[in-house]
């Protein structure tokens, strides 16, 4: 049997010394390695990646080849085509074909418990967990929230808004109970504290990762061709990181060596977490104060 011969699939420049955010060292030949990544694999799913229309095509077909191999078959209904453009363009169009069945584009998608949109944004995956949220929250409002025999431990219930620990709360709007009174309330944080709680502790994990490990080597890694935008680009997942352990207080040039002891690295997150709640919820408080002086002043 003669097997097709493998594409080029996404081509990236990794290097796991000298700090994850000093990308000028990615220039170095000598100590940089290149990989191409042409597939993402987890349990029965299978994502195959490609920069251009003929190399996914020629991926699709080799996939389907080596199922035909070993017998086996893919679901067409459930194989689905997300092309992602630059940002500011229109998606370009896919005509990609399976077996002669052609495979639907689309513009969301659901994979991996997040949403991959043509957008390359998190929007889509913000929205998606908010109707989850109001969902989750309609089923059990008349069994838990309404039921006056039972007590709420608000803890659980971290990933709702703001909107619904006040409904659980029974907080009126004209009781004039400010944001960050309804968290000391409810005894929990802020979502953008609970965001950057699970971003620093995932990056830890990948950090400790085996250096053969795929996670690692995008972690530490840029993408071998392509430039980006002028003016102000789109932020990567290592900006939002090196953001994240600032307002936590950690210094960055010292996060994998901290993120190498797990206990370390989780009381770090836990302290800087705290500390950043801490002074968000002071500012709001300034805030809300300096606003109230304003009021009162009278117009000239």
């Amino acid at each position: 049997m003669k097997y097709p011969t493998t594409t080029q699939g996404v081509e990236i420049k990794y290097r796991l010394d000298e700090g994850i955010f000093k990308l000028a060292r990615l220039k170095s030949r000598r100590n940089t390695n290149t990989i191409n990544v042409t597939e993402l694999q987890y349990a029965d799913d299978n994502a195959a990646v490609a920069h251009t229309h003929a190399e996914l095509q020629q991926s699709v077909d080799n996939f389907h080849a080596a199922y035909t191999c070993f017998g086996l078959t893919v679901n067409k209904a459930k194989t689905k085509i997300l092309a992602q453009p630059r940002p500011g363009e229109n998606p370009p169009a896919t005509n990609i074909t399976m077996d002669g069945t052609t495979i639907e584009c689309v513009e969301h998608f659901p994979y991996l418990g997040s949403i991959l949109s043509t957008q390359s944004t998190s929007s889509k995956e913000i929205e998606n967990r908010l109707q989850a949220g109001h969902t989750a929250y309609g089923r059990l409002s008349t069994r838990v929230f309404k039921n006056k025999g039972l007590t709420t431990h608000l803890k659980k219930l971290e990933q709702f808004h703001q909107k619904k620990l006040r409904a659980i709360m029974k907080i009126k709007w004209n009781d004039y109970v400010s944001n960050t009174a309804v968290l000391e309330r409810a005894n929990v944080t802020s979502i953008e504290a609970m965001i950057m709680k699970h971003h620093l502790r995932w990056s830890g994990h990948v950090v400790r990762m085996e250096d053969t490990r795929l996670p690692k080597k995008i972690l530490f890694s840029e993408l071998n061709a392509g430039d980006r935008l002028r003016g102000r680009p789109m932020l990567r997942f290592k900006d939002q990181l090196k953001k994240s352990l600032k307002e936590a207080n950690i210094d960055p040039n010292t996060f994998e060596a901290s993120a190498y002891d797990r206990n370390e690295w989780r009381n770090k997150i836990k302290v800087g977490t705290d500390l950043f709640e801490e002074n968000r919820r002071a500012n709001l408080v300034a805030k809300r104060q300096q606003r109230a002086e304003r009021t009162k002043q009278p117009y000239s």
